[in-house]
């Protein structure tokens, strides 16, 4: 029977969080054909930069050969001097070829995939040693693949390089009748052809294997529905992560209320851990309702607000915590709540008007009977 994390399981895709760990550990989507698709290519555009320079260099190098004294060649010592002035000559001469292909070596290994260097893959791993993975591996499903990928790329290139051969062949025949100067270069623009014929068939080869690379890291990445539940609890469960969730829900929670509270009728309050934002509309609803809530330090922003826009702050604290636990924001008051949310709403209408010397000042507000189910 499988285990609980048998590649069956693995349904889920897998977490930004996977996907950095498994880049530490130097596991990431990378194409060794594009990688040599991209250093070939670049290479035959040097070689074909190069060709001028490096036909009129060995010209005029074959030519101190061919016209080396007799004497010259009685005398070893004076022979090794030469080959040493002919190997140095050599060497500055490829010198710009092997640096630009060097630099090229290097930045081939940055597509796809970016710049990795990791030292967890170079840390000696028992598991690598172990003989029954290794089987694993030999008849592993990547394994099958790679050699598949392997023929199709022999018979490609080998197929590629027959064809150049057998249409170039009459050009391959006449080289050696060629003068030196003429024949290197046109041998050099025939190996700057092959180059390229090499690189078409390797992009045929890499435009299939960097997206199956990539669907296979991720399939390779893929996590059971378990592994997902225990990353989010150990992700969400260190502090730095729990403080910082909070700081974004109260910072969102802040901007609602900002907006929402100056449209409040009244602000009841608990009076500190608790306030609740009321408001009674027609137009937008048969009863009153929650235009804004927090506990807390919503809380005491609620307040601020209110004595900000001169909004009435009434301290009704069983009235305040029924409201908080059982009414959404713009949900209506249940109806449990209704008559007395109703007869703070009456109340305020007096106190305005009072303010305004239209009225009397009304009394103090009575001790409302809050149903069982509301308390808290």
């Amino acid at each position: 029977m499988a285990g609980p994390d048998s590649s069956q399981d693995k349904s889920e895709q897998p977490t930004e969080q996977r996907k950095r760990k498994a880049r530490r550990e130097g596991q990431v989507a990378r194409s060794k054909d594009l990688n040599t698709l991209v250093l070939l290519l670049l290479g035959g555009l040097v070689l074909w930069w190069q060709t001028a320079a490096l036909g009129a260099f060995f010209r005029r190098l074959f030519t101190l050969a061919m016209e080396l004294p007799a004497a010259a060649t009685q005398e070893p010592a004076r022979m090794l001097e030469l080959l040493e002035q002919a190997l140095m000559a050599t060497l500055w001469a490829l010198l710009p070829v092997f640096l630009t292909i060097s630099v090229l070596l290097v930045l081939s290994g940055l597509v796809p995939g970016g710049l990795l260097f990791s030292w967890d893959s170079l840390q000696p791993k028992l598991s690598r040693l172990n003989p029954l993975s290794g089987l694993k591996r030999m008849f592993s499903k990547q394994t099958l693949v790679e050699l598949f990928k392997s023929m199709l790329k022999v018979s490609l290139l080998g197929g590629t390089l027959a064809v150049l051969l057998v249409s170039q062949w009459q050009r391959l025949v006449f080289l050696g009748r060629m003068p030196l100067e003429t024949g290197f270069g046109q041998g050099l623009g025939l190996l700057v052809l092959a180059v390229l014929a090499l690189c078409v068939a390797l992009a045929l080869i890499a435009i299939i294997d960097v997206p199956f690379q990539q669907w296979s890291m991720t399939q390779k990445l893929k996590m059971t529905k378990q592994e997902v539940k225990e990353e989010q609890k150990n992700t969400e469960g260190r502090p730095e992560i729990k403080q910082r969730i909070r700081q974004i829900q109260f910072q969102m929670a802040s901007g609602r209320i900002e907006q929402r509270v100056p449209e409040a009728d009244v602000v009841i309050v608990n009076p500190t851990h608790y306030a609740v934002a009321l408001k009674y509309d027609p137009k937008r609803a048969e009863a009153p309702f929650v235009i804004a809530k927090g506990s807390d330090a919503l809380a005491t922003r609620i307040r601020e607000l209110a004595r900000l826009y001169d909004l009435d702050i009434i301290s009704l604290p069983p009235l305040t915590r029924a409201l908080y636990y059982s009414t959404r924001v713009d949900q209506q008051v249940p109806a449990g709540l209704y008559s007395a949310v109703a007869y703070v709403l009456t109340h305020v209408l007096q106190l305005k008007a009072w303010r305004e010397g239209r009225g009397r000042r009304p009394g103090t507000l009575p001790e409302f009977r809050i149903p069982e189910k509301y308390q808290h």
